[in-house]
């Protein structure tokens, strides 16, 4: 692992407006979000917003890139999509709500001890709300349009301490719930780290990726990171808690010991060509693994050794996959193009 080198520059971000615009209708697209209940062996689309007499409306046309769960009730569900805002279903995904309409949302995170408290990146711009989405104030702005916050990231043990990463390779820090920040560590402009998620498992241990510098793990709340080197574009990877898989745009890897060492998973789906695009472990049950391509869900239920490939029910890839914490057939899919 190559370690990097922390100093201190300034960052600025510019504010970008958060409100609830019109909802429009959708044609007849297969994307939007999917439940199973089987393993991924059938499936059904549940992306209504609503439908009367004369009209549906879905969100069936957006490309989905994030699905986050509420910690306190996993049948609240919130959805990032690429260009049409953040949305809401109170009922496991049977009926949506648009929360914010910006094409500029990168992330969200959400307090443990309050589920209520949402703060969401949109550009340059840091929000956050006290009623689950429903009013937003602006916590963190700039004034530079060429600079974004890509990840968000709320501290494990003080949720009052909350991390943002910036396109320009810098993160910052508040302590005081997004009142005042301040830089904590400048990774340089090459390095912009995206979905920074800390693991329970390990204390003070956070995960990432940078797109071209691959999987990155900070031990101290992260302060500094080192990168791995694992072959490959960087996809996704997923934090158990005994097991840590990360998926490259050639292949599946395994960890049963931190990240100290990488086992690379035998594949069905072509040697050096794997097209993986999103991964899930079954919290339950971390020796079935799930992984997503352009075309077909795969499952594993013995670690990896096997594999069972069946079709995704969308024409999209599969862009974002999830297993429900209470039931573990319970398999969420994120439709997403990808070019």
């Amino acid at each position: 692992m190559k370690k990097i080198k922390i100093s201190i520059i300034l960052i600025s971000l510019i504010t970008l407006g958060a409100g609830c615009a019109g909802i429009s209708s959708v044609g007849q697209s297969d994307g939007g979000f999917w439940v199973s209940e089987d393993n991924g062996a059938t499936w059904k689309s549940r992306s209504n917003i609503y439908a009367d007499k004369t009209s549906q409306k879905t969100i069936n046309g957006y490309d989905i890139k994030k699905i986050i769960f509420s910690p306190s009730d996993p049948r609240k569900i919130y959805v990032i999509t690429e260009k049409n805002g953040l949305w809401i279903s109170w009922n496991s995904g049977y009926n949506w709500d648009m929360l914010l309409s910006s094409p500029n949302i990168n992330d969200i995170a959400i307090e443990k001890t309050n589920p209520k408290k949402i703060y969401a990146a949109i550009g340059g711009n840091i929000v956050s709300s006290e009623d689950e989405g429903v009013k937003w104030k602006t916590i963190y702005t700039s004034d530079s349009n060429q600079v974004a916050v890509v990840s968000l990231a709320i501290d494990p043990d003080k949720q009052n301490i909350i991390y943002a990463s910036s396109n320009k390779g810098v993160i910052i820090i508040s302590e005081n719930y997004g009142i005042s920040w301040k830089i904590y560590s400048d990774l340089g402009k090459n390095t912009i780290l995206k979905n920074i998620e800390f693991h329970d498992s390990e204390q003070g241990a956070a995960w990432a990726y940078d797109d071209r510098q691959g999987l990155a793990k900070s031990k101290d709340k992260g302060k500094s990171w080192e990168f791995f080197e694992i072959k490959g574009a960087p996809r996704d990877f997923e934090l158990g808690k005994s097991v840590i898989m990360y998926a490259s745009s050639v292949g599946l890897f395994k960890s049963i010991d931190f990240g100290k060492t990488w086992t690379e998973l035998p594949l069905i789906s072509g040697k050096d060509e794997a097209n993986i695009y999103s991964i899930a472990i079954n919290s339950k049950d971390e020796k079935e693994i799930f992984y997503g391509t352009k075309s077909v869900l795969y499952y594993s239920s013995d670690g990896g050794l096997n594999w069972i490939p069946r079709s995704l029910p969308s024409s999209w890839a599969a862009g974002f996959i999830d297993v429900h914490q209470d039931y573990p057939k319970t398999v969420f899919l994120g439709a997403k193009r990808f070019k």
